[in-house]
């Protein structure tokens, strides 16, 4: 076999492992897998329509950003649930990385076609507004990793696991709050997209004292929040 089919056998389970781990996510998100449920290897094969390669490849990613966790005995996985309290001081430690990523980034620079891809990911939740759906969550999480990434501190591109579990664990908090208070999430999504383009509009002008300062306050605003209480 040539090297290029080899290579492109390797893409194929490449994205086919992708897909699983944006499906196996979106059923955590939206509660259709709850916490604390074990991950039966054979039901989701069946469910998803896969074999145990691509699932286990899945579980390890999600294992990574911290969805799922070993349970029992080092036997099975189950789903990760974070309390009030988790998410609390994971934000407070996210106001301090989510600051200096966007100073960092207004510092070092960001070239135009990366500054191009994070306009459309906030147009992206701008479109979504009001909906509070996995596209908007997907978009979201992926700005403000990129803003870790674009820090250029290898530090703060550790936490991009952490950046991404957070974020998609707040968006299942918001899709609960879409639905008994449709209005009240609404408002609150519009005012973070706010946030997220002056974070963006101070990154371009090379402000970083500005852009850390808008960063920290939209995680600030997320705390105290009725997204993160009992």
């Amino acid at each position: 076999m040539s090297d290029t089919a080899v290579d492109m056998r390797l893409v194929g389970r490449t994205r086919l492992v992708d897909e699983v781990t944006v499906r196996l996510r979106n059923l955590i998100l939206d509660g259709a897998l709850p916490p604390g449920k074990p991950l039966l290897q054979l039901d989701l094969c069946e469910q998803l329509g896969v074999s145990r390669t691509p699932l286990r490849e899945a579980f390890r990613v999600l294992e990574s950003e911290g969805f799922v966790r070993v349970s029992n005995g080092n036997k099975t996985l189950e789903v990760v649930e974070l309390s009030v309290d988790d998410m609390l001081e994971l934000y407070a430690f996210r106001e301090v990385i989510d600051g200096l990523a966007a100073r960092l980034a207004a510092q070092r620079g960001v070239s135009p076609s990366r500054l191009a891809e994070l306009r459309a990911l906030l147009e992206t939740m701008r479109d979504q507004v009001g909906q509070a759906g996995f596209v908007r969550a997907a978009s979201h999480a992926n700005f403000h990793a990129a803003l870790a990434e674009l820090s250029g501190n290898k530090y703060v591109i550790g936490q991009i696991p952490m950046i991404r579990l957070t974020a998609q664990m707040l968006a299942r908090r918001m899709r609960s709050l879409a639905g008994s208070a449709p209005s009240h999430s609404a408002e609150m999504l519009e005012e973070g997209e706010d946030d997220h383009m002056g974070v963006l509009v101070a990154i371009e002008a090379g402000d970083g004292r500005q852009a850390e300062t808008i960063a920290r306050r939209h995680i600030r605003k997320t705390m105290r929040s009725s997204l993160l209480r009992d």
